[in-house]
């Protein structure tokens, strides 16, 4: 695995028993490796979101896409290589998802929106470093004109902390 991805490992989790499979946090992207299959690439703009549920093993991944599925990274207790077993430590996996993930957001800032509903608006900076915003509700998602407004505004407060045209 490691020699396939041309860049140093922050951290890698199993994802089966027999350690066929792998997920590897570099700092450029979160890299998946399934078996023979090629492996896939994920940029860490491109995840909103994290989280760690310890009694599902499983990492859960958000997008800033909402159209995109969520990503499950099932972690096994441990992977066995013929005699020997070796338990799963997810730590450094994990501290390398928070601190990639945190390190592609520029600039955030949370509201309520007129409704009620808690939104974002964050800049974040894209694999080819170019920067662009994102809120959570989209715009188009937005409950009526006055959250749309507002979650606007939200958007353009960012974009102008760092320089961005408003929209």
């Amino acid at each position: 695995m490691r020699e396939q991805l041309h860049q140093p490992v922050l951290g890698a989790v199993p994802l089966d028993e027999d350690g066929s499979a792998w997920a590897a946090a570099t700092a450029d992207t979160l890299v998946v490796f399934s078996g023979s299959s090629r492996p896939t690439h994920h940029a860490w703009d491109e995840v909103e979101h994290g989280t760690w549920d310890a009694d599902k093993r499983a990492f859960t991944l958000r997008w800033t896409d909402w159209d995109r599925d969520d990503l499950v990274l099932k972690i096994p207790a441990g992977i066995r290589d013929g005699d020997t077993y070796a338990s799963t430590d997810v730590a450094a996996f994990a501290k390398a998802l928070r601190q990639r993930v945190e390190a592609a957001i520029v600039h955030s800032a949370v509201v309520t929106l007129p409704s009620g509903v808690t939104a974002t608006a964050s800049v974040r900076r894209g694999s080819d470093g170019d920067l662009y915003s994102v809120t959570r509700p989209m715009m188009s998602q937005a409950a009526d004109k006055d959250d749309g407004e507002a979650l606007q505004a939200l958007e353009n407060r960012v974009r102008e902390g760092v320089g961005l045209p408003t929209r």
